[in-house]
């Protein structure tokens, strides 16, 4: 079978925008991990998924030699090295970021990726059909390699990166959108309907200075000030900051939880919550938004529930989460019942 139709694009394109504004599936906040490898000689496979950027320590060393960020395999391959990854959550691709910076003499010159539907049991068996998804394409030392399908593919769970014949990457970005096997009830017996895992996404925000909105609905309470979303402090009277979350399905809202986890001189004094039923990503601008959760105050590093304030046997698409004036949040819960 064929791979799908795609694209390189550079780096400042509007398609490139468009890609970072989708899930990263092969983000290790989401659970994603090393299956197997050929090799890992210089530096580990698990660093491709890192959600930091790659860094350069010159006088860095290991006793095997320059200390990478990145995975990087030994030389004189006479075949070629490959990695397999299983995402955290299944997903339906739409694009890559292959990313070699700081690999200058020492880079993958030449990259492939195949992709699996399988169990775990299946992949370390050696059972696991793959089909290749991204052909052979030539790799620049310290650079990133955007390449966009011209339609999503089908959703997948593993991927097989082919480093021909080795050499090292630094970080694989695989920017897609979760299909969820099986929507994941939390423990009140609700759905998070925002969750990552049951496919919500951020969508768009009024300011991410410090940290991106897409923190909000990964799984866990983070581990560090830098995986929340904290916006820039305003000295406008009157000004508040706010992230649209879409539902990964749509349904009915119960009960919201604001998470201010390591946010302890930054969190927001205030924060309301509105909903909204909308058939694209970002609701338009003249988009009806019902309130859902009326001003309520959060305190620091807590995790604050709130019971809905209204509206709770309406189904919505989109929530709109807002602080006053500004702060840091960790992560957002959208506790709900499914409409379908």
């Amino acid at each position: 079978m064929a791979a799908p139709a795609f694209r390189s694009v550079a780096a400042d394109s509007a398609e490139v925008a468009a890609l970072k504004g989708k899930t990263n599936l092969a983000s290790e906040s989401l659970g994603t991990k090393i299956v197997s490898f050929s090799d890992e000689f210089f530096a580990e496979a698990s660093n491709l998924l890192k959600d930091s950027e790659a860094v350069f320590l010159p006088e860095e060393f290991t006793d095997r030699g320059k200390w990478m960020d990145g995975w990087e395999t030994k030389r004189h391959n006479k075949s070629y090295d490959w990695t397999i990854i299983q995402l955290g959550y299944a997903g339906a691709i739409f694009g890559f970021d292959v990313d070699t910076s700081h690999f200058t003499g020492n880079h993958a010159p030449v990259v492939s990726i195949e992709a699996a539907n399988a169990s775990e049991e299946e992949v370390r068996a050696g059972k696991a059909q793959f089909s290749e998804i991204l052909p052979k394409v030539d790799m620049n030392p310290g650079s990133h390699h955007y390449f966009v399908y011209e339609a999503p593919t089908a959703a997948y769970t593993h991927l097989r990166v082919n480093n021909y014949p080795d050499g090292g990457i630094a970080r694989l970005r695989v920017y897609g959108q979760v299909v969820p096997q099986a929507l994941t009830a939390s423990s009140n017996g609700l759905i998070d309907l925002a969750f990552v895992g049951n496919g919500g996404r951020a969508v768009a925000c009024s300011n991410q200075h410090f940290c991106s909105p897409s923190n909000l609905v990964l799984p866990g309470r983070g581990k560090t000030m830098g995986d929340g979303w904290e916006t820039r402090r305003s000295r406008t009277p009157g000004h508040n900051d706010w992230a649209i979350l879409k539902l990964g399905v749509r349904g009915c809202i119960d009960k919201i939880e604001v998470d201010t986890r390591h946010f302890c001189g930054n969190f927001p004094p205030q924060v309301t919550m509105h909903a909204t039923v909308s058939d694209e990503d970002v609701p338009a601008s003249d988009a009806k938004w019902t309130e859902v959760l009326g001003a309520v105050p959060t305190t620091a590093d807590s995790q604050h529930v709130f019971d809905t304030t209204g509206a709770r046997d309406e189904a919505f698409t989109h929530v709109k989460f807002t602080m006053y004036p500004d702060g840091g949040v960790k992560r957002i819960r959208v506790y709900g019942r499914a409409a379908n």
